[in-house]
Parts: structure tokens; C-alpha cells; sequence
């Protein structure tokens, strides 16, 4: 039997070799594979949980309306801010409750609640010391514009910590000469905040409910007098994730009988328009017409429809009455009557009673027994024959008794 060659035992060597180094490469290039994708997972879960853990807080809105002209060539409203009823600027914190930095690389600020009338400014910054950023990013994509040399489009939220914003309405959501998109005082204002890990935060800031309860209070007066007064409660008024700091009221003349006649309210003088609740006593029976514009502590304002409120002759009683008997010689016998209210003014058109009193001979007679008072708050009745006491009687007011006597006619 012949033996192996020499060079044959070589080869088979070489070969076993060659086999097991094919092997452990092939082993370490997947161990190599299989550590990447697990690198890659772990990066992946990683993200994921940093997108989960990221929470920024919007609070503490304000509205500010400081800009008398957007430029001198729109004098009119809505351009005229002051006169216009919109914002012109907005502030809010950007709280970060996560333990890492987040930063805020788009926001935008709606009056709408359709995302479609959103508006993304060109421009924000931090009040709080934070690097500015700058940029005109939508929801849906869109490019950075980077000012004044900053090279970081984005709001550095620090963890734990917060920034405020400000947005000025009339010129950062806008740009190019473009007219800026106003935000009325009247109107919902949504806030949302796109982060760099693409998470979006919202927070919307509801109007407040302006509520007036309307009554009255009765006061006595003394001598059988008693006066009402208008009280005006704004205290069930409410606010959405806020409270109510102010409360501003306004009371006017119906002049049409109505409240319905907006562009004929003049206002009642004298009337304190701040306060939850008002106590007044108007100078005039009425009738009037109150609202309630009341102001949020996130800076959101609404008004009230106007409460109607009735003609009271209560709020200002006939306080005084003067009587007297007059008698002259080219003149019939009369007894003269005056009303004045609570004010001193003549009363018109209040009813005047004479009843007999005495009546010794029993012929006393008048030429009326009822009257009214006129503009001048006078009532007045002849006393035809008779001598004795008529007594004067008007509402609640004390009666006053008046000596009379007339000898002819009867």
C-alpha cells in the first residue's frame, strides 16, 4: 500500500486552516452585524422614549395692545390697533418638565381653531436670557430663515426650567409688507409648539363667560319713603383654566325704550364702572341697558350682551311735598301742592288726592279732589265754598293737613 505524499498532508492542512478561518470571520462579521443592529435598536429606543419623555407646558398667556399704528400709510382700523379691538402682541411660558433640554423650533399662534388659519411667525424670542431663535416653520414642513447672523432656529428650553415668549402680532406673523392677521380681544387663541424631536404641544385659551344677575335693593328713606337702587352682580361670571381679575361695567340710557338701538346708549353719569358687584342709584327712573366685560387672568376678554332693565319711578322717590292754601282778592281760593324728589327736581305726572277733613258747616266744597302733578311738579285745586281742613295725600308721603275757607260761591 503506498503512503501519502508529502505535499498532499500539506494541502489538507492548509485547507482545514483556510476552513476555519472562513468561519470565525464569518462568525465575527455577524457578531459585528448583530451588535450594529442592536446598536441600532437601542439608538431607536432610545429616540423613541426621549420623544415620549419630552412634555413642554404653555402657561400663563398675556395680551398686550401697545401699538397705536402698524405704519402711516393704514391709518384706519384694523391697522390702527388701539381703536380696533385686536392684540397687539402676546407672552407666554414655555415650561420643560423633562429632565433634558428641549428645543422649540416652531410656533405659531391661532385665532382659529382650523389649523389652516394658523399663522407661524418670522421671527420669536425669549424674554428669559435664552439664545433666540428664528424661524417661519410650519406643521407641515417648510424652511428656517436664519437673522442677524443666529445660526440656531430653535428655543432652548433648559430641563426643568422654563422661558417666556413674546410674539408681537403686528409684525413677527408677518412679513414682506404683507397686512398682518389680527387676533381680536374677543377671540379664542390656540398655541401650539413644534420641539426639535417633532413633538407638538397645544394649549388653548378659551374666552371667559361674562353673567349679570340683575336686582334691586329698597332702602328706607324715613317718613314712609323707601328708594331702589340697581345692583349688578358679576359674580357667577367664569373663566376657562383661569379666574376672573376684573370686572368692568357699563350702564346706559335707553333712549328707544330698548336695548336693541346699540348706536343710542348714552352713558349714565355717575356710574362706577369697576368692581364684581355694583350698588348705584341712577339719577333718572330709566330705563336702562348694562353690560359686563370682564377680563381672564390669562389676559382673554369677552363682554356681555346687554342686560334690560326696567323703568323704576323707586329710584327717585318723591321725597318732599309742599302745601299751602292761597286766598286773594282777585283770585279764587286755591291750595297749591309741589312734589320734588330725592334731588330736589320737580315730580311729574304723580297723582295728588284732596280729601275733606273738617268741614264745620258743612258746605265745604273743592272745584277737584284728584290731581296730577305737571312738569314743574305742581297740582292744584280750587276751593269753591266752605270753610274747614283738606287734607293732602300723594303715594307714600307724609299728608299735610291745610286750613282753607271761602265765603263765596256758595
Amino acid at each position: 500500500m503506498r503512503s501519502l505524499h508529502r505535499d498532499q498532508g500539506v494541502s489538507v492542512i492548509i485547507g482545514t486552516l483556510l476552513l476555519i478561518l472562513i468561519t470565525v470571520t464569518a462568525a465575527a462579521a455577524l457578531g459585528l452585524m448583530i451588535s450594529q443592529m442592536q446598536k441600532t435598536e437601542m439608538n431607536r429606543q432610545t429616540q423613541m422614549q426621549a420623544v415620549k419623555d419630552e412634555q413642554i407646558v404653555i402657561s400663563g398667556v398675556s395680551m398686550t395692545n401697545n401699538i397705536t399704528l402698524w405704519n402711516s400709510t393704514n391709518p384706519n382700523p384694523p391697522f390702527n390697533i388701539n381703536n380696533s379691538q385686536n392684540w397687539s402682541s402676546i407672552s407666554f411660558n414655555l415650561m420643560n418638565l423633562n429632565t433634558q433640554a428641549a428645543s422649540a423650533t416652531g410656533i405659531s399662534v391661532s385665532s382659529s381653531p382650523s389649523e389652516d388659519n394658523f399663522m407661524y411667525p418670522l421671527n420669536f424670542s425669549s424674554l428669559s436670557g435664552a439664545s433666540p431663535g428664528y424661524c417661519n416653520m410650519t406643521l407641515g414642513g417648510g424652511g428656517c430663515q436664519y437673522l442677524n447672523g443666529d445660526t440656531s432656529p430653535s428655543l432652548t428650553i433648559p430641563a426643568g426650567g422654563s422661558i417666556k415668549v413674546t410674539m408681537n402680532l403686528t409684525g413677527s406673523l408677518t412679513g414682506n409688507g404683507i397686512a398682518p392677521s389680527f387676533i381680536g380681544t374677543d377671540q379664542q387663541i390656540d398655541i401650539k409648539v413644534l420641539t426639535s424631536l417633532t413633538n407638538i404641544f397645544e394649549q388653548t385659551y378659551r374666552l371667559p363667560t361674562p353673567v349679570i344677575m340683575y336686582s334691586t335693593a329698597t332702602s328706607n328713606l324715613g317718613n314712609n319713603v323707601q328708594q331702589d337702587s340697581i345692583v349688578l352682580d358679576g359674580s357667577q361670571s367664569s373663566a376657562y383654566n383661569a379666574t376672573i381679575v376684573n370686572w368692568n361695567w357699563t350702564l346706559s340710557n335707553a333712549v328707544a325704550g330698548s336695548c336693541s338701538d346699540t348706536g343710542n346708549l348714552p352713558p349714565v353719569s355717575g356710574f362706577p364702572s369697576g368692581g364684581k358687584i355694583i350698588h348705584f342709584s341712577p339719577p333718572s327712573p330709566g330705563p336702562f341697558c348694562a353690560n359686563l366685560t370682564v377680563t381672564d387672568s390669562n389676559g382673554m376678554v369677552a363682554t356681555s350682551p346687554y342686560q334690560f332693565i326696567p323703568m323704576d319711578t323707586a329710584f327717585i322717590p318723591a321725597t318732599n311735598m309742599l302745601a299751602a292754601f292761597n286766598s286773594t282778592y282777585y283770585a279764587p281760593p286755591v291750595i297749591n301742592v309741589t312734589i320734588l324728589d330725592i334731588n330736589g327736581n320737580p315730580v311729574n305726572n304723580t297723582a295728588v288726592n284732596y280729601i275733606l277733613d273738617t268741614n264745620q258747616f258743612g258746605n265745604l266744597s273743592l272745584s277737584s279732589y284728584v290731581g296730577t302733578t305737571n312738569n314743574l311738579g305742581m297740582s292744584s285745586t280750587n276751593v269753591t265754598c266752605g270753610t274747614g281742613t283738606v287734607k293732602v295725600v300723594s303715594g307714600q308721603l307724609q299728608p299735610i293737613t291745610v286750613a282753607v275757607s271761602a265765603n263765596s260761591g256758595c
